[in-house]
Parts: C-alpha cells; structure tokens; sequence
C-alpha cells in the first residue's frame, strides 16, 4: 500500500521540504501541507473510520513531521518515503 500512496504524492521540483521545516523556513510548513495534504490525509481517512479521527490523526502527523524534521536533515532517504513512515507509525499508533 505505501508504495502506491507514495507515487500519488504530488512531484516537485522545489527544495526537499524537511530541511527547510529544520531550518525554520516559513514557507516549508505551507509548501509541507500544499504537496503531501491530500495523501496524508487520504491515509488517514483509510486508517480511520470517523473524520474526526481522520482529523486529529492528520494533525499528529502533521506535529510528527515537524519533530522529525531536523533528524531527517541528516539523513540520505527518499523524503516521500519518510513522511509515508512517519504517517504509518502515527497511524499506527493513534488506533493501535
């Protein structure tokens, strides 16, 4: 399943996003929101079963992606693919 949502992702040319939230760049969190959104919360809407849940879930991935952000700077791997992890484990334990 992650790799198909993965390819569903939006494409971008633009500067990886994590980074930018690491370094504190205010347009990051909007350009975050703008590229993986709708597949966050799609992923959500599918691990949940109310939109509230869906809702609540979005935000703590949201939150979760902003924690993990100066660590992921350091890192080497596929941005898509971390932020499709982080949402996973959030989901994962939201509902478990």
């Amino acid at each position: 399943m992650t790799g198909v949502a993965i390819r569903q992702i939006q494409r971008t040319n633009a500067l990886p996003i994590l980074p930018r939230i690491a370094k504190k760049d205010k347009t990051a969190v909007e350009d975050c929101v703008n590229i993986y959104g709708d597949f966050i919360w799609a992923l959500a809407c599918k691990f949940t079963a109310l939109t509230e849940e869906a809702e609540a879930a979005t935000r703590e991935i949201f939150i979760d992606i902003w924690r993990y952000a100066e660590s992921a700077d350091k890192t080497q791997s596929d941005e898509r693919l971390l932020i499709s992890l982080i949402a996973r484990r959030r989901l994962v334990k939201c509902l478990g």
